[in-house]
Formats: structure tokens, sequence, C-alpha cells
């Protein structure tokens, strides 16, 4: 990454969101360019982007975030995902350059208000600052059931890579298993670029929001700077 100057931050994000009585740090920096190979390293080492933020979880006496990626090539549905598969049929993907949207906008809103009962409306700046600054190559990936948008994915698309941003959905769909659905087409997107590694972020075990994860398998996990089976380190 010659010729970018980053200034690494801590940052003091509050209470965490997957352990009780935590509090979550990052090790941060901001940057509005990113080569893809640094970008690659970068996820090789346990770091995730938010927006033009590239960050690293660095909180004490905890290491419960564990980066995690799905091997598109060798995964296979379980009962469940099939069922998830099937129940989507109807359902018609739309790419998209990354791009600001009022209808996105408003679907993020609804998401965050009645899903993640968000008491203060997320502003146009936050949800910018997130989802539509990317220092790398951005995908939005919209979702439509008949003519009615459901859903909206956001993915970096490198060569050799698929790194999943985030996504939300319309909760009055909640039956559908959009959050699921997602990521089941997200892999089946990166078999037909053949690409071999779907990036999912962190996964922390015992987390009720995080149990998804563990299902996309085969898998591996990071381990002192090491991808490993993730398999073998299942209890």
């Amino acid at each position: 990454m010659s010729g970018i100057q980053v200034k690494l931050y801590q940052t003091d994000n509050g209470p965490c969101p997957y352990r009780d009585d935590k509090t979550w740090h990052n090790l941060s920096f901001q940057t509005s360019e990113l080569p893809p190979d640094g970008y690659t390293s970068l996820l090789n080492q346990g770091f995730r982007r938010s927006g033009l933020s590239i960050y690293h979880p660095v909180c004490s006496d905890c290491q419960a975030c564990i980066p995690i990626r799905v091997d598109v090539q060798n995964f296979s549905q379980n009962k469940g995902q099939r069922r998830t598969w099937r129940k989507n049929k109807d359902v018609r993907v739309e790419h998209h350059p990354l791009e600001f949207n009022q209808q996105d906008f408003e679907l993020y809103q609804r998401y965050q208000k009645d899903w993640h009962k968000l008491e203060t409306p997320v502003d146009e700046t936050e949800y910018y600052e997130f989802l539509i600054e990317s220092p790398v190559t951005t995908e939005i990936l919209r979702y439509y059931s008949a003519d009615k948008l459901i859903g909206v994915g956001w993915i970096d698309r490198l060569a050799e890579l698929i790194s999943s941003v985030y996504f939300v959905f319309d909760p009055q769909f909640v039956s559908k298993r959009l959050g699921v659905f997602s990521l089941l087409y997200e892999i089946e997107y990166a078999r037909f670029l053949d690409i071999r590694w779907l990036y999912l972020g962190y996964w922390v075990e015992n987390s009720p929001k995080m149990n998804y994860k563990a299902d996309f398998q085969p898998a591996q996990i990071l381990r002192d700077s090491r991808w490993i089976p993730f398999k073998a380190q299942q209890k």
C-alpha cells in the first residue's frame, strides 16, 4: 500500500453487542483508497471495513471476534438452507454499483427501527458514511418480491474473494429468512465468478446473533494469523 498514509487510532464503541458486561474497542484507520491486494492482506489479518474505516477489535481480556470465511466452491446447503432457498424462489436480485438510493435508505431506516429497536432515527449522513463511502469496489444487491424492495445487501468484490459487508431486510418478511437467503445468494454469485472465498466478518461463539454463520460449511477461521478449518474448533 505504498503511497497511502494512514493514522491508526483506537476507538471506544461502548457496550459490546455480542457479550454482556464487555465493552467494544477497535484499532482503526481511515482511507479513501485501498488497492485490492492491500485490502486482501488486511482481511487476512482479521480487519474489517465500515465505510472508509478499516478496523480490528482490540478489546481487553477478550478475543471472541473470530474472522470466518466460507469455502464457496465446496459449500453444500444443509436441510434448513435448502428450505430457505426454496422459500425465496420468487425473489429477484438486481446488482448495482455503489450509490445513494432513497429506497435503500428508507429500508435501512425501517430495519434499524423495527428490527434493532433503534429509538433515534438513522440520519442520512450516518448511513452514507457507513454504507455508501468505500475505498474498494463495492456492489449493492437489491432483493425484490414482485416489484417490492424487501432487502438490500452490500458486498466488496475483489478478484479472488467477496466480503459480505451488510444486509438489511423488511421486517414484514421475517418468515422468509432473508438474512440467510442473502448469504446463500452471495455464495452462488461467488461460484458464478469462480471465486473460492466469501468472507463473513466475525463469528462469536455462543452469540445468538452470530450462530447462523456456523451453519455455512465448510468454512475456515483465523487463528494466530492462520486460516484453519472451522469444524476443528467447534465443541
